[in-house]
């Protein structure tokens, strides 16, 4: 079990990621198709793509999470490559040494969050990936002030189940931002895909850790 966020474990993060972005490429269509465009599987699945090409790549851990950003935002389009480039140069700015402790990590990924939100003012309950995403790194936070000595991976299961949690609670949601926006109503009642994946990306992150 991996004690120290490096770039080896990133990779290995992102590269179990990848695979269970794969796995679920068809369900992600799926869900977009309900309210969207029907593509953020393939979005998310070109954007980890992206992610892992760079992170095998030269490099410190701060250069690579910011190779991973260049790389997702010249790969990709659109708002998924947008948000999550941002979220990558956040966490090359809050990576200030190659191996991070827990406390260090979650700050980290605190700096991720906040770059992130540069690019979106999505909240909880507006039926984006932010359903996901904030409960998990508000979930990483909680993780090292209730016990300093918590380990990455119980911090990352936290977080991961944290984002399950929220992915499942957008099927009771009324869309607020794109396409799905305009269904009103009728955007209730399937998950959004951006926070199904998110919370895929985060269980992956949380088992990459657990064999490692």
């Amino acid at each position: 079990m991996a004690s120290e966020f490096t770039k080896d474990l990133l990779t290995k993060m992102l590269e179990t990621a990848l695979a269970a972005v794969e796995a679920q490429f068809d369900e992600l269509n799926a869900l977009d198709a309900a309210t969207g465009d029907g593509d953020h599987g393939s979005a998310i699945l070109a954007t980890m793509k992206a992610a892992v090409k760079a992170a095998q790549g030269p490099g410190s851990l701060a250069e690579t999470a910011t190779n991973i950003a260049m790389e997702i935002m010249t790969a990709t389009g659109g708002s998924t490559s947008s948000l999550n480039g941002s979220f990558f140069m956040g966490l090359s700015d809050g990576a200030k040494s190659e191996a991070l402790n827990p406390v260090e990590t979650v700050a980290a990924f605190e700096a991720a969050l906040t770059s992130m939100q540069t690019m979106t003012n999505a909240k909880v309950g507006d039926k984006t990936m932010m359903d996901a995403m904030l409960p998990a790194i508000d979930a990483m936070k909680a993780a090292v002030a209730a016990n300093p000595a918590a380990t990455l991976c119980d911090v990352f299961q936290q977080a991961a189940d944290a984002a399950k949690a929220g992915a499942d609670k957008t099927a009771e949601y009324v869309a607020k931002f794109g396409r799905a926006r305009n269904l009103g109503e009728r955007s209730k009642g399937s998950k959004d895909a951006g926070a199904t994946s998110t919370a895929v990306i985060f269980q992956a992150y949380a088992d990459a850790i657990a064999a490692n």
